[in-house]
């Protein structure tokens, strides 16, 4: 639970109460303007008459040009709007407010233009802070007009950001969050920014003060003890205070989210008896000091880890971020329940609400400019981003939660960019010390590059990723890059050479990107301005392709090697000593860019089902229990051996422990178990605790084995799959057998006449297949389909078929299949046998729905065929390959190989098989 202290720092200004407040919330009146004429046709003069509620879109309302498309990269609006559109609505100013200074607010909004009755009161164009807008010269007691023009068809040029692209947010018209009138005396408190400094247990707090009643006020101001007078002329003033706060300072982090409550109260007089100023603000803040060291990272002295998630403003029923902070506290309740505590906002700037949340509830943020374009190819891009920071910081930077700023995502590194990017982020760092600030996020992509005044790094590689390959992550769009698919599975990869002579703290930059099958149970919950017709299409084409009663095990098969894979990838960055952390894409789904479902969550924050989030903490949380093994697959002549480590970034050290481990069986049997004495594992540290060594002799049964490790008296747990085979497995055919390595003319009139065959096709043998991998397919296959990936999403199978009854698998890809699918290779089947299901079934993605058969089976006249397009007659050096192989023989070999489908000739000469040579 948070703690809020309450201080009050009384400026007296020789002074008053808070500011008035009418919320313009709810019925207003409209009007699109299709053709940009309302400024010309002075609409502000003239009454609106279409209903809208603010807060609001135009999208939510249903005004706009009716979509009719069937979006397949992203979901699809029902109605959109791009240009200007009118808002107004009458309101009475209290006679009160006479003489009072007044502002508009409107949270959250694209470039507006505000009229107040038919006065002109100027533009504005932020994109990520509240327009303000005064109106003091303009209000008088009674009724009035206010006219708002919005227009999102002339934003600044930047690029596809997640501020405005149509991929997650869309490009909204409307007005969302507060939209108030606030009225202060015309002496008030125009800006508070607190400056803790924890090493000296003071807060410096910097205040400006606005006067525009023209004249010189007399101002006192008392903190605490220390008095001073100033003048404060006409305009602003900047005062600045020190709060000591002594050795009982409590400090803000993950762990404990205390919070203060700073009470700034105005008061003031010009001199005469008449004229008394009154404004009260209040800030929360928190006592922190969150900076680099080396590649790390440290928060009050505390070396912490980031698992961290990148969020790219995914929001189906508004189509826009919430701005409130219920909302908030429910995603970031969902992430940590998944055990993250950090988030990186891309390429845009959440609202007050999510900052408010997050320093409540402990999550570090990495809000971005709305940004996605180059520096200096444009000087309207580069003046508006440079203001937009400071209004970022200005708004935003009192939040604890704040702690990294970076200037746009995927930024193209040129000399000129490099340059203006450099300046810039000294520049921001002199303004506001309180965060560390990045050129970019992984900018110029494959060949990125750490700015030379960054603080911190967020990068997929070390330099360019086709000659240096010092990877920081396991999985990329070409799959020969990243260890995940391309380097036999162990738990033994960390990035440790990759990040060594770094000097910023380095972060792995939208580590995963595992897609999985799409969910169709998923189209009813898009209720509100969205819909998933993408999704709709998606299940048609899995329709036409004949596979749509095996959609919901495609979304479970896919679904598990995807989170096997996430859980590979975190856990080499906690491997990685010196890393600072990494950033998820994702645990959530991003439903554009082709559809990429990358989540274990969809687009709602809500489970697949997949894995609990007690599972997933077991290897993304701050407590860590790891094992480094060589090898999932072992022999019975093996013993086994594996190195426990601890990677502690919890609150504090953890000092004489015990690491407990068992080996168990699929019944949960024992087979072996021993401890290991801990004594000291430092906080902020990857602690090597021990070894396990373990004679595999005496496993006797064919099964898949579970390693758990645990520290005794704490929660860190976690547990690791073993596959022990038979050193000598049985890999002789019998007599009435054959393997061949084409079907050929004279195999196939062998087997119509009553034989048995194992086809293991060479690579000349099949005509129609996909390439095999290991991992599902990255991103989304229509992103990246140009570099030709497999675009596969795993196998699946049953598991009880009588065929792998000697090979213990699930019904989905784990490690002991990553040689063999590697090595495989999936054969075409489609346009045969709608009823026709392989054995071991590759799943393929949504837009090219191939039925791909791994292994499978059919009866040729009164013969039998199985067919094998993993190579095991080249991987014999594996003890899985001949394991399976050996289950396949004696499956043949058996009464239960019964094929029930007999596939014609022409459609085995379709698969690309058959050569009648």
């Amino acid at each position: 639970m948070r703690i809020i202290f309450f201080i009050l720092y009384s400026l007296f200004l020789i002074c008053g109460a808070s500011a008035d407040v009418i919320s313009l919330a709810g019925q207003w009146n409209c009007r699109l303007d299709p053709n940009g004429q309302g400024i010309q046709k002075s609409w502000y003069r003239t009454e609106l008459t279409e209903p809208i509620t603010l807060p609001g879109t135009t999208d939510e309302a249903g005004y706009g040009i009716k979509n009719s498309k069937n979006e397949i990269d992203q979901l699809t609006r029902i109605v959109s709007w791009k240009g200007k559109v009118w808002y107004q609505r009458h309101i009475n100013i209290p006679e009160k407010w006479q003489g009072k200074r007044v502002v508009l607010m409107l949270e959250r909004t694209k470039q507006s233009r505000v009229w107040f009755d038919e006065n002109d009161c100027g533009s504005q164009d932020s994109l990520c802070t509240p327009h303000l807008y005064d109106l003091s010269h303009v209000v008088f007691g009674g009724n009035h007009r206010i006219t708002i023009c919005v227009d999102n068809s002339n934003n600044p040029p930047l690029g596809e950001t997640q501020q405005l692209t149509e991929a997650t947010q869309t490009n909204w018209n409307g007005i969302v969050g507060a939209i108030q009138l606030q009225a202060t005396d015309p002496v008030w408190i125009e800006d508070v920014q607190v400056y803790p400094n924890v090493a000296a247990k003071v807060t410096k707090v910097g205040i400006t003060i606005g006067n525009s009643t023209g004249k010189a006020v007399s101002c006192e101001i008392s903190a605490n003890a220390v008095t001073s007078t100033h003048i404060v002329e006409s305009n602003y003033a900047e005062i600045n205070i020190e709060i000591p706060f002594g050795k009982e300072a409590r400090l803000w982090d993950e762990f404990d989210t205390n919070l203060y409550q700073l009470k700034i109260k105005l008061t003031g007089t010009d001199g005469s008896q008449e004229m008394r100023y009154n404004d009260t603000k209040f800030i929360n803040f928190g006592m922190r000091q969150f900076r680099a060291k080396g590649t790390q990272l440290i928060i009050n002295d505390k070396i912490i880890f980031l698992r961290g998630k990148v969020d790219c403003c995914v929001f189906p029923l508004t189509g826009y971020a919430p701005m409130d902070k219920n909302s908030w506290q429910r995603v970031f309740s969902i992430a940590k329940s998944y055990g993250i505590n950090h988030y990186r906002f891309h390429s845009w700037c959440p609202p007050e609400a999510a900052f408010a949340a997050a320093d409540e509830m402990g999550i570090y943020l990495q809000p971005e400019l709305p940004n996605w374009a180059s520096f200096g190819e444009n000087k309207l891009h580069d003046e508006y981003l440079n203001i937009e920071a400071e209004r970022i910081l200005k708004s935003f930077g009192n939040h604890p939660s704040f702690v990294m700023f970076s200037l746009g995502n995927e930024v193209e590194i040129n000399p000129e960019s490099r340059k203006i990017m450099t300046e810039m982020v000294t520049r921001l760092r002199d303004l506001d010390s309180r965060h560390l600030y990045a050129e970019g996020s992984n900018n110029s992509w494959a060949a990125t590059s750490c700015g030379p005044n960054d603080d911190f790094w967020v990068t997929m590689t070390i330099g360019d990723w086709e000659n240096e390959r010092r990877f920081v992550r396991g999985s990329f769009h070409k799959h020969t890059m990243g260890h995940i698919n391309n380097r036999s599975p162990s738990t033994m990869t960390d990035y440790e050479k990759s990040i060594a002579g770094v000097n910023a703290a380095v972060i792995s930059h939208e580590i995963g990107q595992y897609q999985v099958f799409p969910n169709f149970n998923e189209i009813p919950k898009y209720t509100g301005v969205l819909k998933a017709r993408n999704f709709e299409v998606f299940r048609q084409r899995l329709a036409e392709a004949g596979m749509l009663d095996q959609a919901s095990d495609f979304v479970r098969a896919s679904g598990a090697l995807a989170v096997i894979c996430y859980r590979e990838e975190i856990e080499a960055a906690l491997r990685t000593k010196g890393l600072a952390g990494f950033q998820l894409l994702d645990l959530q789904d991003y439903p554009g860019q082709g559809t990429a479902l990358v989540g274990i969550l969809d687009a709602f924050m809500d489970s697949k089902g997949l894995i609990k989030p007690d599972q997933w903490r077991q290897f993304c949380s701050e407590v860590a229990v790891l094992v480094r093994m060589e090898s999932y697959t072992w022999t019975t002549n093996d013993i086994f051996t594996a190195d426990v480590q601890i990677a502690n970034y919890g609150k504090n050290s953890i000092n004489d422990e015990t690491v407990e481990w068992k080996l168990k069986d699929s019944n949960a049997c024992v087979a072996a178990s021993g401890k290991i004495s801990a004594h000291m594992i430092a906080q902020g540290c990857l602690a090597d605790v021990g070894k396990i060594s373990i004679k595999l002799d005496s496993i006797t049964a064919l099964a898949k084995l579970i390693l758990e490790v645990k520290l005794r008296s704490t929660k860190a747990a976690n547990q690791y799959p073993l596959w022990v085979y038979p050193a000598d497995a049985n890999v002789r055919p019998s007599a009435n057998i054959k393997i061949y390595r084409r079907l050929k003319r004279s195999v196939f009139e062998e087997i119509k006449k009553g034989g048995m065959v194992l086809l293991i096709p060479d690579v000349n043998g099949i005509e129609r297949w996909i390439p095999g991998a290991f991992q599902s397919d990255f991103w989304c296959y229509p992103t990246f389909k140009s570099f030709n990936p497999p675009g596969t999403m795993g196998i699946l199978c049953n598991p009880n078929h009588p065929a792998f009854k000697n090979f213990p698998t699930e019904f989905h890809s784990n490690w002991q299949w990553w040689h063999l699918v590697r090595n495989g290779r999936s054969v075409i089947l489609d346009g045969i046998s709608a009823d026709f299901r392989p054995l071991l079934q590759t799943i393929d993605n949504f837009e090219r729905n191939h039925k791909l058969g791994l292994i499978f089976e059919t009866k040729i006249g009164d013969g039998r065929l199985l067919v094998c397009g993993i190579d095991l007659i080249s991987l014999q050096n594996r003890p899985e390959a001949r394991q399976l192989l050996s289950s396949l023989l004696y499956y043949m070999n058996s009464n239960e190989f019964a094929p029930a489908i007999e596939l014609t000739e022409k459609e085995l000469i379709k698969t690309g098989l058959f050569k009648d040579e």
